[in-house]
């Protein structure tokens, strides 16, 4: 592993496994070329975009209070409910636990 990948990992507190560091170099290789070919480019004649929303306008509809749903009404259409809740997937579903070594 190069040491330039070392550092950001160790800035970004990222680990990669032994056997995924190549193919993750290569990457990082080719990200780095294509941020050189970046600086060929001549820019003298452009203007900077200082603020890229200034001339655009949200168009929001007027905020009108409404009848909302009721709450069973809400439940009901739940796809999965427990006692007066909508139950949800958890967010951290899939994600493996980081053992201390």
């Amino acid at each position: 592993m190069s040491d330039r990948l070392r550092r950001i990992l160790s800035l970004a507190k990222l680990y990669i496994p032994d056997d995924r560091v190549e193919k993750i170099e290569e990457h990082f290789e080719k990200v780095l070329r294509m941020v050189e070919k970046l600086k060929e480019l001549d820019v003298s004649n452009v203007e900077p975009l200082y603020y890229p929303h200034e001339h655009f306008q949200l168009r929001m509809r007027d905020d009108v209070p409404c009848e909302s749903l009721s709450k069973i009404d809400v439940l009901q259409n739940s796809p999965e409910t427990f006692t007066d809740f909508i139950k949800a997937p958890s967010p951290l579903k899939g994600i493996a636990k980081k053992t201390r070594s």
